[in-house]
């Protein structure tokens, strides 16, 4: 478990430094699956949870499972989404969902921002 902010910070700026979209969109697709960590999605229900930022989310998806960070599987034919079983991946996923909103303002600020 995290002991900071900063630390959560540190390991999500790891995860997206080379991600060239909106990274806002990453971090709340993060969150978003942080805040249910054992469950599976379709895109659709992702779209849908994240007030219909498809685009995003699919762009965010697919870099989010190439780096290990998300685990896809398909079942009857329908591609499913979810936090991948990786501790430390796993880990910070979590403890974004704990941070409250000056946290996550600070975070957010911090990760979009750095180049």
């Amino acid at each position: 478990m995290f002991t900071s902010v900063a630390a959560v910070e540190n390991e999500l700026s790891k995860c997206i430094t080379n991600y060239t979209d909106d990274r806002y969109s990453l971090l709340e697709l993060l969150r978003f699956l942080g805040k249910h960590p054992y469950t599976r999605f379709s895109k659709a229900a992702i779209v849908l949870a994240l007030k219909n930022q498809g685009v995003f989310v699919e762009r965010g998806l697919k870099f989010l499972v190439e780096n290990g960070i998300v685990a896809q599987e398909i079942e009857n034919k329908i591609r499913l989404y979810s936090l991948t079983s990786n501790g430390n991946a796993h880990s910070w996923a979590t403890e974004l969902v704990k941070l409250d909103w000056c946290q996550w303002q600070s975070v957010i600020k911090q990760i979009t921002c750095f180049d």
